[in-house]
């Protein structure tokens, strides 16, 4: 059984004329894996919804990574470096990372899941995390994506970054702060939100479609659904399709110079066909933008984080909206 999972994430690297690949992890990380593997019943037996803490709040730093806010949790007790990716419809662990942290994956015949990215479709295996560590806030028994193919960019140092998807943020949290100014997220698990005094707030309804949130953009008279993408380098994107709609698809200037890096694929800026342009004016999150400029790219529109980056951003998931403060 294979079922689609939506994984938005879009990083930003420069210097294109490096080479760079993508593919399958290598064959004895597979197999390392494929060693662990559960039947269906190990797997539901292990699998638990125990959060803690049930009340007040948690505060993890990160560090902004090319606009996206990236953070250290435990895996098994492992630290790990992770993405807070509202984009990712689910939490995902590269296959280095689950062998080394000891997460185990569902048997083959039980199922894989396709990873929809931003540049292409890829399959992963599922997997189980005995427990999920981010700050104070510890999670049993979560199950997690593991991927099974890697992005190949030679200057790249370190461990590449796993995802904390939106679907562990929604189920257990009553809101989401992510404060870009301070470098901090704050993780609560009860009562309401309740802005800031004294600043300035603008805030949108999120719907919930492929297990990402989607708000209402506008411009001109046009509106489009675009995703709220913690884990998108860059600020407004647009589809070609939304670009064709507004009549601005042969407008604007490529972009070059950079490789596009995502679930699916590595790709550069000008294979992928990026173009920016610049919009008489946009509609976001109840405010107008005057002389906006967009990128017209791969997937679906989104609200990135160079976007993002300059205010504080809460998923509320009691009022199904988000807020922008600053």
């Amino acid at each position: 059984m294979t079922r689609l999972t939506p994984l938005f994430l879009c990083l930003l690297l420069t210097a294109c004329a490096v080479t760079h690949s993508h593919g399958p992890v290598p064959a004895r990380v597979s197999r390392a894996l494929e060693k662990t593997a559960m039947t269906r019943a190990e797997f539901e037996a292990a699998r638990s919804t125990r959060s803690a803490p049930r009340g007040g709040s948690v505060v993890v730093p990160f560090k902004l990574e090319d606009s996206t806010p990236v953070f250290t949790a435990r895996v098994n007790g492992m630290e790990v470096p992770v993405i807070l990716d509202t984009g990712a419809a689910s939490t995902m662990l590269h296959a280095a990372t689950a062998l080394r942290s000891g997460v185990r994956i569902l048997e083959l015949k039980a199922g894989v899941v396709a990873m929809q990215g931003v540049i292409g479709q890829e399959q992963a295996r599922i997997g189980l995390m005995r427990q999920l560590e981010i700050g104070g806030w510890k999670l049993e028994g979560q199950p997690c994506l593991v991927r099974m193919h890697e992005n190949r960019v030679p200057q790249e140092d370190g461990e590449p970054h796993n995802l904390l998807g939106f679907d562990l943020l929604a189920r257990h949290c009553s809101h989401v702060t992510l404060d870009y100014p301070k470098q901090q997220a704050v993780f609560a698990f009860g009562g309401l939100y309740q802005p800031q005094r004294g600043v300035h707030t603008a805030r949108a309804t999120f719907e919930t479609r492929l297990g990402a949130p989607f708000i209402t953009a506008a411009s001109g008279g046009k509106t489009w659904q675009a995703v709220v993408d913690t884990g998108s380098f860059n600020g407004v994107e647009i589809s070609q399709e939304v670009a064709e709609m507004l009549g601005v698809e042969k407008q604007g200037r490529p972009v070059e110079g950079i490789v596009l890096v995502s679930v699916g694929g590595t790709v550069t800026s000008e294979k992928a066909g990026l173009r920016t342009v610049r919009l008489e004016e946009a509609r976001l999150f109840g405010e107008t933008w005057r002389g906006a400029q967009v990128d017209i790219s791969p997937g679906p529109p989104r609200v990135g984080g160079f976007f993002l980056k300059d205010y504080r951003v809460t998923f509320d998931f009691r009022r199904r909206c988000v807020w922008l403060e600053w």
